[in-house]
């Protein structure tokens, strides 16, 4: 992911959070709280979070001075999120930010008063997280990069790659069952004629049963389906596929750059730096319910030539130069 750079001091101010301000100051500046799937460790967050604390920082926000910043993790447990979330709205704080949407979801569920600033990966209309993109309503807003042509996008993407697929491997986590991707996968390879094997993956230890469960079923690519535990799994994921000889086709542009093959994605950094801008509206009295759902207008193709000679795959010219990424 491309992330923006922190010096060692400003992480450390970041996590001094209310320690670096009096109690005086702590008490009148708004606070900002960090809602993560992961942990609330510096290099985390900044992994996380980077280009959205960027965004603030050129908005002219200060930490400790103009704004304390809260976090709380689920210590990677999609059962916790709803506890975390808990957590920052007793603190209280005045907004939460989150870079998912299980995170979105599980601080919605928990407050409908409390400000919610979110990247949504499914439909936020028929998840029920707002009322339509134009006008939000309630307590919820943020960037959706949702569109049920994506996922097809990505598996003509790949059968152009790989001219001859006939059967793919998908991984799914059924913890987020409730996102629209397992569906629009099928729909999608039903369209172009492709079987689908599909593996359920509820932690990191079922891949290394179900890649190579793949290449016995006669699979000739893998499919990546959005999830927050599959994100922190690209390198083991692209290692076991190269083991297999199976190219990948995922979601984001970690993936490639962790040594997958192909990935089809929004700019993930410019997102997360987009959502400074609704926390600054909100911080200056906006309602989140009338400030509209953005949607990225742009998608990058990412391409790991390095995979491609590995695994012996000659990639047409054609989908070389749609490439607005290479990694060599």
């Amino acid at each position: 992911m491309r992330q923006g750079h922190f010096s060692l001091a400003y992480l450390l101010a970041l996590f001094v959070g209310p320690f670096a301000a009096s109690q005086g100051l702590a008490a009148t500046v708004p606070h900002v709280g960090l809602l993560t799937y992961w942990d609330c460790s510096p290099g985390t967050v900044q992994a996380e979070f980077g280009p959205f604390l960027k965004g603030l920082k050129e908005l002219g926000y200060r930490m400790g001075e103009s704004f304390v910043l809260e976090c709380q993790a689920a210590g990677k447990s999609y059962d916790r999120l709803a506890e975390a979330a808990r957590k920052l709205v007793q603190l209280p704080v005045d907004v939460i930010v989150t870079s998912s949407q299980p995170a979105g979801r599980a601080a919605h569920q928990v407050t409908d008063s409390v400000p919610i600033v979110s990247i949504v990966s499914g439909d936020p209309i028929s998840a029920g997280l707002v009322a339509s993109l134009a006008r939000p309503g309630g307590n919820f807003t943020g960037v959706s990069y949702y569109a049920t042509e994506l996922t097809a996008k990505r598996l003509e993407l790949l059968k152009e790659a790989i001219p001859g697929i006939v059967t793919i491997g998908v991984l799914a986590n059924p913890d987020v069952s409730y996102l629209p991707f397992e569906a629009d996968a099928m729909r999608a390879a039903e369209k172009l004629g492709i079987g689908v094997k599909l593996h359920h993956i509820r932690q990191p230890a079922d891949l290394d049963v179900a890649i190579p469960e793949m290449k016995k079923e006669s699979v000739q690519a893998i499919f990546v389906l959005p999830d927050v535990m599959l994100a922190g799994e690209a390198a083991h994921i692209a290692d076991l596929a190269l083991e297999q000889r199976l190219p990948t086709m995922a979601w984001a542009p970690w993936y490639p750059r962790n040594g997958c093959l192909l990935a089809y994605s929004a700019d993930y950094a410019e997102m997360l730096h987009r959502l400074a801008f609704y926390v600054d509206r909100i911080l200056k009295g906006t309602n989140p319910g009338d400030l509209p759902i953005e949607q990225p207008t742009t998608f990058e193709l990412s391409i790991n030539l390095k995979t491609a000679n590995a695994l012996g795959i000659d990639l047409p010219q054609t989908v070389l130069l749609m490439a607005d990424e290479v990694i060599e």
